[in-house]
């Protein structure tokens, strides 16, 4: 008797992070901008909600001759740790930008100019464009997050929200 045959084993890889490095990833983001297209990619973590959240897909601009402005969300090579990261300008200080995520405590610190790759244009959640506080209500924004208040209010409403929700 012939034992039954098999096709080949599956191999299932679950991978948090991309498998490549924070350089290659912020290398081929630039080589996409210097040609003056756009670059498009899905959002991971929480550090933009609420206005951009997991799973978003994201559109990146070339900066093009004007400088990413206060309340703009950029697309910039964190300093210290090398990966790319989105978040919003809350502040530029001699010629350095001040960068933070909208459901951040710290700011990423002083980043260069030379390490922001682009700039946020776009953000659509289930196929549908998101509104991300750009303008002057980014600018507000931004600096609301500069002075904290913004959130620690938001998630003591959450925890309010929560406690309010499960006595109910």
């Amino acid at each position: 008797m012939s034992e039954p045959k098999t096709g080949p084993a599956l191999r299932v890889r679950t991978v948090a992070e991309p498998p490549f490095s924070g350089e290659a990833v912020a290398e081929l983001i630039r080589a996409v901008l210097d040609r003056g297209k756009a670059f498009r990619f899905r959002a991971l973590g929480l550090s933009m909600s609420p206005f951009i959240k997991d799973g978003d897909v994201i559109t990146v601009a070339p900066l093009g001759a004007a400088p990413p402005r206060t309340g703009e969300i950029a697309t910039f090579v964190h300093s210290v740790s090398g990966k790319v990261r989105v978040h919003r300008i809350v502040g530029v200080e001699r010629g350095r930008y001040l960068l933070k995520g909208d459901n951040a405590l710290e700011s990423d610190g002083e980043v260069p100019a030379e390490h922001i790759l682009g700039r946020v244009i776009r953000v659509e959640r289930g196929g549908r464009r998101v509104w991300t506080g750009q303008g002057l209500a980014g600018a507000a924004i931004a600096r609301a997050l500069r002075s904290g208040w913004l959130v620690r209010g938001l998630r003591r409403a959450a925890r309010t929200f929560r406690r309010e929700k499960k006595g109910t």
